[in-house]
């Protein structure tokens, strides 16, 4: 009885410590923080103001800010440890900022950075980079 008991409630979702599992229970998925930040400039290394910068997983899952007047930008995004992310950059406001930008992406590799922060249960900790974007003007 006891067997069926546990596997009805297990198949539920349920554990029961009485039952000799002393583990703690956790529901959830592993996820970190990853934040980058950087200068977006032109070929004459100025800086470029109003370039949407995104931080992407996927098509799903990105964040976005704006560069400054000075060209800096900080960007962050929760999710499941990754080694990988995209960093793409886009002139959204056309010719206001000086010139029309080609967009660019560019693959960050997050391999070899540890993670900084507290960790505890699925919470890994945060992983941060700084990454420069240089941008070429469209040709028109």
């Amino acid at each position: 009885m006891k067997k069926i008991i546990t596997k009805s409630l297990s198949i539920l979702g349920f554990t029961i410590p009485m039952f000799g599992c002393d583990a703690p229970v956790m529901y959830g998925t592993p996820w970190a923080d990853y934040e980058v930040e950087g200068k977006v400039l032109d070929a004459d290394g100025d800086p470029i103001k109003g370039i949407k910068v995104s931080l992407i997983e996927d098509q799903y899952n990105s964040q976005s800010t704006q560069s400054l007047e000075n060209g800096t930008f900080k960007v962050s995004l929760g999710t499941i440890p990754f080694d990988k992310l995209k960093l793409t950059a886009q002139d959204i406001d056309g010719a206001e900022n000086g010139g029309e930008f080609e967009e660019k992406t560019v693959e960050l590799d997050f391999s070899k950075i540890k993670y900084t922060g507290e960790s505890d249960g699925w919470y890994h900790g945060k992983k941060s980079l700084e990454q420069d974007i240089v941008l070429e003007e469209k040709e028109n």
